[in-house]
């Protein structure tokens, strides 16, 4: 068994037979750089790359096992103190070209002896684009680009480098594209086959290749299918390419589950480690293996505690089969019902085809009876999109009671069908660039300094939505974000359930009242960023970029506006916040004929139920040591939000009115607060930061759990309050 630098065994050769192997005796290096100044950008494992040097040594020798690289300050100092490697393979995604391309470039510059190979999604389809892409990005620093799935091909790159040292390697690979010697033309050979069996790929995490990086705080990643049968034009894998589906064994992924909950165990119990599973599926659930994963994570759930959450995209078709899948895990999975736009013009428009609202009710019930939380994903500025579309988009996902919308804008991808100029120019889309948010950052690398960031093309304009209503709709997901996602006013919107309000009619109501003085800045300052991220120019952006690099890490600019500003809604201007919300909901019930004064018990509940959210929030990101705050009680909104949790909310408000009034306590626990430590420990305390955080952490395990006593009781635990208020 061959051993790398770090001891870690590869996995056995599986074919042809040992004796017939060939040897590799090039010291190889493979890369899945990313942004580590502001905070970890791409906090994963490497476990991709990693996958190329397993599946390389199923059927080649090396000398040396190839070495994993995902911190640019690991791989520049053995550069520096190693010299370059014969070979050196970098990930190419749209979070770290720019990165890759600048620590080639210097690797090539210093030492032009070593080949550069780069591979990965973030590569054009059409031809031409894609030697338009060597010549203005690629060409001086790469030699050869993997178009497609990365094992096969660039295990057959090896294979040629090592049979023709110092010889030329062109057109002869399939799915390896390189640039001519004369940079005249750009070879573009047939596309490579896919795998048809993942179990080729044997796991990099039970071969030792990804040990090093459970210390460094990496969230493990695994993947047990590849490959969408779906042909959505915005999507990667909306290429007839990836239409089939590969698997891997049921044995190995339990095999993989294991040894990372053996080595996650002690971590998560010292708080040095976020307790999450990524699964990078496109359509986990919807295939018989995914329940014997799920039943395999609720095992390692016994045995290791972990993992806490599993981060995953569930199926969009065979629904009663992802429903059994996750439910073997209640809690960890959050159930999809990602719809992007609910306008059958608009998905007709990107090839898509959802499911019914009916089925999407009938799903996010079901997974709130379960305990499961549920969401979906809206796009904004989609090919036919408008402002009316998108809300009312927004609208029925509320009224199919997802908990959570996720609100993206619309990204052109060069993968995509969408990026080509002919689709462009059919759908109108107008479009600027931004800078990724975390995705900047400067490196020093062979006495060079590496400056870099990361842009994305987002649509802001459409023949039927002008900048203008672009602008309203992303306030419009503030308001969502802010005041829906994550049952943060779940007591408002259980009464407006139950007197048959929608919540976007609520928040409709919110936009139109007066919003109090810190909340009106928030707003205010959401908007001057809104504009000022977006630039006409992408060569015009990214020099300003480049030269205020360190205005981005320090998080004056480049920042997620939707997570920043959520977070800034709830610390800076959460008294306001829970102003409007009731004012809000108060005026659209007594349009509903439901709260006839403000004595009502309606109105009362409303009161009661926006201090509860205030006071659960309140100082929600301080762990040492938060007040312990105090509010009378007169409703049962505990009953309240089970009844919702259900979707069986009482009009009648007698049903939860207590039979005596009594005292709430909202206090921190030790665990919560150590899952804030951990979490900010790793994306920091800045606004960006939190607004991050926001978008990992579940909200029940960090915000204050409530106690209920008898009115005069005592509690050892509490604290004078500052408050004492039933209405905010």
């Amino acid at each position: 068994m061959t051993t790398t630098d770090l001891g870690m065994p590869l996995p056995a050769a599986v074919s042809p037979a040992a004796a017939e192997r060939p040897t590799m005796p090039l010291k190889v290096w493979l890369c899945d750089l990313t942004y580590t100044q502001q905070a970890v950008s791409a906090e994963t494992m490497p476990q991709a790359v990693a996958g190329l040097a397993t599946y390389a040594a199923t059927i080649m020798d090396f000398k040396r096992i190839p070495r994993i690289f995902k911190f640019p300050q690991d791989l520049a100092h053995a550069l520096e103190t190693r010299g370059a490697p014969d070979v050196i393979g970098f990930s190419h995604y749209i979070w770290n070209a720019h990165l890759s391309i600048g620590f080639a470039r210097v690797i090539k510059e210093k030492f032009p002896g070593t080949t550069v190979v780069m591979g990965g999604p973030h590569y054009p389809l059409l031809r031409a684009d894609q030697v338009s892409f060597w010549y203005e990005r690629l060409a001086g620093a790469v030699d050869f680009y993997v178009d497609g799935e990365g094992e096969i091909a660039f295990a057959d790159l090896l294979l040629h480098l090592n049979s023709k040292p110092g010889g030329t390697v062109r057109d002869t690979i399939p799915g390896v594209h390189s640039l001519c010697p004369d940079r005249r033309e750009v070879f573009t050979p047939r596309p490579r086959d896919r795998i048809r069996d993942l179990a080729d790929v044997p796991s990099p995490y039970t071969a030792g290749l990804l040990d090093p990086f459970f210390e460094r705080g990496g969230v493990p990643t695994i993947t047990t299918t590849r490959g969408c049968p779906f042909a959505c034009t915005f999507c990667t894998e909306g290429q007839h390419y990836f239409s089939r589906v590969a698997r891997r064994p049921r044995a190995e992924i339990e095999d993989e589950l294991h040894y990372i909950g053996q080595k996650m165990a002690p971590l998560v119990q010292a708080g040095t480690a976020r307790n999450e599973l990524l699964i990078t599926d496109s359509n986990f659930g919807m295939f018989p293996q995914d329940k014997h994963t799920c039943q395999t994570l609720a095992v390692c759930q016994q045995v290791y505690g972990w993992p806490r959450v599993v981060n995953v995209t569930t199926g969009k078709n065979q629904r009663e089969r992802v429903l059994d899948a996750v439910f073997q895990v209640p809690g960890a999975i959050s159930l999809s019902g990602s719809v992007q736009s609910l306008d059958t013009d608009v998905l007709a428009a990107v090839a898509r085809k959802n499911i019914s609202a009916e089925k999407m009710m009938e799903i996010a019930l079901q997974s709130a009876q379960a305990g499961t939380p549920s969401y979906s994903e809206v796009i904004l500025a989609l090919p036919d999109d408008s402002k009316k579309k998108h809300v009312d988009s927004l609208q029925g996902l509320m009224d199919a009671r997802f908990d959570r919308l996720n609100m993206f804008q619309l990204t052109l991808l060069p993968s995509s069908e969408m990026y080509a100029p002919a689709y462009r120019k059919r759908w109108g889309l107008g479009t600027r660039w931004r800078v990724i948010p975390r995705c900047f950052g400067r490196y020093t690398v062979l006495g060079r300094e590496v400056r870099a960031a990361e842009l994305d093309e987002v649509c802001v304009e459409l023949p039927n939505l002008s900048y203008e209503e672009y602008r309203e709709c992303r306030v419009m997901d503030l308001l969502v974000a802010s005041l829906y996602n994550g049952g943060v006013f779940g007591a408002l919107l259980a009464v407006l359930r139950a007197h048959n309000v929608s919540p976007m009619t609520w928040l409709e109501e919110c936009l139109g009242q007066p919003h109090g003085e810190s909340l009106a800045r928030v707003l205010n300052e959401f908007l001057q960023e809104t504009d000022t991220q977006l630039w006409d120019d992408r060569q015009d952006l990214m020099r300003f970029a480049t030269a205020h690099v360190d205005r981005y890490i320090g998080g004056e600019l480049g920042n997620n506006l939707l997570y920043t500003y959520r977070m800034r809604m709830i610390s800076e201007a959460l008294e306001n916040l829970a102003a409007v919300a009731v004012r809000a909901a108060l005026a659209v019930l007594r349009r509903a004929g439901a709260a006839t004064g403000t004595s009502s018990l309606v109105a009362r509940l409303v009161r009661e139920g926006a201090a509860y959210h205030r006071l659960k929030l309140s100082q929600v990101f301080t762990t040492e040591p938060p007040a312990v705050l105090r509010q009378t009680a007169y409703f049962d909104i505990d009953l309240l939000l089970e009844d919702a949790r259900t979707g069986a909310e009482s009009p009648d408000i007698r049903r939860y009115r207590l039979p005596e009034r009594m005292k709430r306590t909202f206090v921190l626990t030790d665990q919560q607060r150590s899952t804030l430590r951990t979490y900010m420990g790793e994306m920091g305390s800045t606004a960006a930061g939190l607004g991050w955080l926001l978008t990992k952490v579940r909200m029940p395990d960090i915000v204050r759990q409530v106690r209920m006593t008898a009115v005069g009781s005592g509690s050892s635990d509490a604290e004078p309050s500052r408050t004492d208020a039933v209405t905010p």
